[in-house]
């Protein structure tokens, strides 16, 4: 099933529909075709769709004007993709777009070595193994990354600043996700700047542990009183439980992205999101038009912000400092 969206459907999606399709209609066999590949539920995510579309439109293609997409998701499956992804290319698309996370891309390559692939994830990509070289990625397979990483320990200072002092504070990471050589030089920088502010760091890593429940049972057992958590695609599919639990256990959460504190975290710190995604739907459209995935440079983000929620704040009986309050890029009260 080709799945065809007009502007005016996706934006009925934004204002609170929670799954995909939208509209099914019967293809246009003259439409070039846009494979999508992705690893959560549409609802959390639906904003960077949005922000894929008006990429593509960039370019002059608008769907089911002159292009046609066809949607799979594996809804937090990883063991799905596989399949999934082989649909897609039994469909021989134009190209092939994988979102949220590098399995998706990983899948894809694994199921082809000639359609094009542009991704949209989280990540770096050389380390995570999908291009050799950003600016030459070589083969068919480019796109955008967020490699926010690095922010981690930034991250961890401006919690420091929130956090009830002399509690340790947490890191939540999913370490398949991550290679591991990155991992350890991330904590041990994490473990400095949480020494230095008074604060034990405790690593907790949910690889295998799909009980985020239990997870934050362990951290009030702990006496964590703050967390930082880490930007791989799973913590998405439990975004919503994540900011509940946060809340119901008193923990303050620094979140990689403005998604959560929109929905209720307490704040984030990363890069924006919108921005890789619109790449990805330009970098879709450039090669519908005939470019090739090996000219087209891997994108990385350009700017940072920080959103922080007052409301939850409150509710947290914390006080952000009014230094804090000035550098956010958005502050919701």
């Amino acid at each position: 099933m080709t799945i065809r969206i007009r502007r005016r459907e996706f934006v009925t999606l934004l204002g609170g529909a929670a799954a995909w399709p939208l509209a099914a209609r019967a293809q246009q066999p003259a439409l070039p075709e846009v494979g999508i590949l992705n690893s959560v539920v549409l609802a959390p995510v639906v904003d960077r769709l949005y922000a894929f579309l008006e990429g593509l439109e960039d370019t002059r293609f608008v769907v089911d004007r002159n292009v046609a997409l066809e949607y799979r998701s594996s809804d937090g499956r990883p063991g799905a993709l596989p399949g999934l992804a082989e649909e897609l290319v039994g469909r021989n698309p134009a190209v092939i777009v994988c979102l949220t996370s590098a399995g998706t891309v990983r899948a894809a390559m694994a199921a082809t070595k000639t359609i094009p692939i542009v991704f949209a994830i989280s990540g770096d990509p050389t380390a995570l193994g999908l291009v050799a070289n950003l600016d030459h990625p070589e083969g068919n397979v480019t796109g955008a990354a967020r490699v926010t990483e690095p922010l981690n320990p930034e991250r961890l200072k401006v919690l420091c600043e929130i956090a009830p002092s002399e509690r340790p504070v947490a890191f939540l990471l999913n370490s398949n996700a991550v290679p591991a050589s990155t991992t350890n030089e991330r904590i041990r920088e994490m473990e400095a700047v949480a020494h230095a502010h008074g604060h034990e760091l405790i690593v907790l890593d949910l690889a295998g542990r799909p009980d985020i429940v239990a997870i934050f049972a362990g951290m009030a057992k702990q006496r964590v009183g703050a967390f930082v958590i880490s930007t791989e695609a799973l913590f998405n599919v439990w975004r919503d439980q994540v900011i509940a639990l946060s809340a119901s256990s008193g923990i303050a959460a620094m979140f990689p992205n403005r998604e959560y504190v929109l929905a209720g975290g307490l704040i984030s710190y990363g890069a924006d999101f919108y921005e890789h995604y619109r790449v990805a739907g330009t970098y879709a459209g450039r090669i519908l038009k005939g470019e090739k995935p090996a000219d087209m440079p891997v994108q990385l983000p350009t700017k940072t912000e920080m959103v922080i929620n007052q409301k939850t704040a409150k509710a947290l009986g914390l006080t952000i400092p009014p230094a804090l309050l000035r550098d956010a890029s958005e502050v919701i009260e």
